[in-house]
């Protein structure tokens, strides 16, 4: 059985066929920038379309494919009319377009009443508010809508007339009940929006149906192809980590840092929610969090091209030259180069590079770089361990993961073992263990992560540095709010 699996971003779309041994047999990608539309950036909906199509009809000259899953970011949607037709474009999550919209909820409704039934606080990224913007400001529009569609429900509805939506990119509407797993009444009554507009929830890997034979023939597909659900690109990244337990995580490390944490019990609490976490549904009847920070790479490559210009000295490469400080330092970084994200949410919030003397080295500064952003991620698993979210094992991915001393010390500093895979395609691997458990070649998730996902590097905390970790952690905490005095 050949399964194929898609990720739509907002500016790059990927395929990739997996066989039943979980090896690859086609892998592609293609750029799907954004559009502007009168002043205002919006995901480009048929640009998506027409080259995920051109994807899947090249990747449907391999062999048979069995089944198709899609993955997509999430909160961005499309309104269409009764005759399927598209009705608007999808406003990026960065759209603030919604922000009198979710403080009227808030006031409404309550921030605590809609914490406790949707995981989320109100704010103008999640679908709900934009779709009160639109509601309020393009009423004659909004009057023709029969469908909300997220981009990943969307490409499923072409492909075979249904509208089915997975729990957890239905918790980004900001309209989900993340307990009762339905869109939520309360929420939407007193909103005016009609439940109906949604699609109908479902779990991942839930098979879908059969691709409409016209569409099969058009993109190359078998007549008896499945469509299988996918989900949330975050999720299948998680899941492509082979992270599926209470106390699991995958720590993305890409330009920005993601930690997504999984456990039991939802919280409820939304002083949880004020403090930017969300609870998000996650497969296997889990729930899921993500802990940010918005300098990760990107700090790293700030500071390797802007302040030491690619300087190699007498080593290779610059990674190898700045690599060459082996042992905690005193200089302390507070890496809110771009705001603060969890848990303080401050916009405003100003990096630091402190401790600095006449004797300080560039090989230095960098390690206070990965100590200072691995001391800001303790701090946030520190966090969430209050309100019950005990992360023992993280296995990381992105541009991050590949570096040996940045993964030895923040396993040093979280104290747990920190993982590392062979492949960088998580979310494409994700997508693959829920279609082969979906089309019954694996017992359950669990055994086809055996199949799917392969572990390479283990690092394990050690004491040694301990003590010095220790001391600095406790400064690291107290910068912040010293900072805030003279921002």
């Amino acid at each position: 059985m050949l399964m194929l699996c898609t990720d739509m971003g907002t500016t790059m779309s990927k395929v990739q066929v997996f066989n039943e041994n979980g090896e690859i047999v086609f892998y592609d990608s293609k750029p799907t920038p954004l559009c502007e539309i009168d002043g205002e950036y919006y995901a480009d909906i048929a640009r998506i379309r027409s080259t995920v199509f051109e994807l899947i009809r090249s990747a449907s000259k391999v062999g048979k494919i069995s089944s198709v899953a899609f993955s997509s970011f999430g909160e961005s949607f499309v309104l269409l009319d009764g005759n399927g037709e598209l009705l608007t474009y999808p406003m990026l999550y960065t759209d603030t377009r919604g922000q009198a919209c979710a403080e009227a909820v808030s006031e409404s409704i309550g921030i605590d009443t809609v914490f406790r039934l949707t995981g989320t606080v109100p704010h103008p990224m999640y679908s709900l508010y934009k779709a009160l913007w639109i509601k309020e400001n393009q009423p004659g529009l909004f009057a023709k809508a029969e469908k909300l569609c997220l981009i990943c429900d969307y490409m499923g509805y072409l492909l075979t007339g249904r509208c089915v939506i997975d729990y957890s990119l239905a918790s980004r509407t900001g309209a989900f009940d993340i307990r009762r797993k339905e869109f939520s009444r309360e929420i939407l009554d007193r909103t005016g929006i009609p439940a109906s507009l949604f699609s109908e929830p479902c779990p991942a890997g839930t098979v879908v149906g059969t691709v409409l034979p016209d569409v099969a023939a058009s993109l190359g597909l078998p007549a008896d192809c499945r469509l299988i659900l996918g989900s949330h690109d975050q999720i299948c990244a998680t899941l492509g980590a082979g992270v599926l337990s209470d106390g699991e995580a995958a720590d993305g490390m890409g330009t920005v840092e993601c930690i997504t944490a999984v456990f039991s019990n939802p919280e409820s609490s939304a002083e949880f929610g004020k403090m930017g976490y969300c609870v998000v549904p996650f497969p296997g009847d889990l729930y899921c969090t993500y802990i940010l920070n918005f300098t990760c790479g990107s700090l790293v490559n700030w500071y390797r091209n802007e302040i030491v210009h690619g300087f190699t000295g007498e080593e290779n490469s610059v990674f190898t030259y700045l690599e060459r400080q082996k042992e905690p330092t005193d200089v302390l970084v507070l890496p809110y180069f771009a705001g603060c994200s969890t848990p303080y949410q401050d916009g405003n919030a100003k990096g630091v590079i402190a401790n600095l003397t006449t004797v300080t080295t560039d090989a230095q500064i960098y390690r206070a770089i990965l100590e200072g952003t691995s001391f800001e991620m303790k701090m946030n698993l520190e966090v969430v361990s209050e309100y019950g979210i005990h992360v023992r094992s993280v296995t990381a991915t992105g541009g991050g993961a590949n570096s040996a001393a940045w993964l030895s010390l923040k396993s040093d500093i979280f104290g747990i073992p920190v993982r590392t895979l062979r492949s960088s395609e998580g979310g494409l691997c994700g997508l693959g263990i829920l279609s082969a458990t979906a089309l019954g070649l694996a017992a359950d998730t669990s055994a086809a992560r055996n199949i799917f996902v392969q572990y390479d590097k283990t690092f394990s905390p050690s004491d040694r540095f301990e003590g010095e970790y220790g001391k600095n952690y406790l400064k690291y905490k107290k910068l912040y709010k010293l900072m805030k005095e003279v921002n």
